[in-house]
């Protein structure tokens, strides 16, 4: 019998895109986002933020090991089911959680929606390749 395993590169791809679709994300939405924020270009200035990168990075290799897991778990046998099941995680434990916070800290509905959709279109999209991409190994058999 076939089991699900590991796929390193779709794993890597996924992390990969994680930092990239927010970059692309925010560039659209960089004005209003700074607008609701009321970021100042002085805020913006270069500062020793590199340890955000890393953390972010880290962040994303936990989350997309953790996804390839739940999927195993999951059987998800079709980029469609992966894209859909990495929806409602990115819905379930993200979004649910990062908007209660933006809602509490009393910040506008528009800037929780900008900064929640590109976590869940990050999720969709790793589910999207990790469920299309898979790799199979004999399951060991018990005797």
């Amino acid at each position: 019998m076939k089991q699900l395993k590991f796929n390193h590169y779709a794993i890597w791809l996924s992390i990969i895109l994680s930092q990239a679709i927010p970059l692309l994300w925010y560039s659209l939405f960089s004005e209003r986002w700074k607008t609701l924020r009321e970021i100042e270009h002085s805020y913006l200035q270069p500062s020793d933020t590199s340890w955000f990168f890393g953390i972010s990075i880290l962040g994303s290799v936990v989350a997309m090991y953790l996804l390839a897991w739940l999927f195993r778990r999951m059987t998800v046998e079709s980029a469609r089911e992966g894209m859909i099941a990495g929806l409602i995680i990115g819905l379930a434990f993200n979004i649910v959680s990062l908007m209660t916070i933006q809602m509490l800290a009393i910040r506008p509905l528009e800037l929780a929606l900008i900064d929640e959709s590109a976590n869940a279109l990050v999720f969709g999209v790793a589910g999207l390749i990790l469920g299309s991409w898979r790799q199979y190994e004999e399951a060991p058999r018990l005797e």
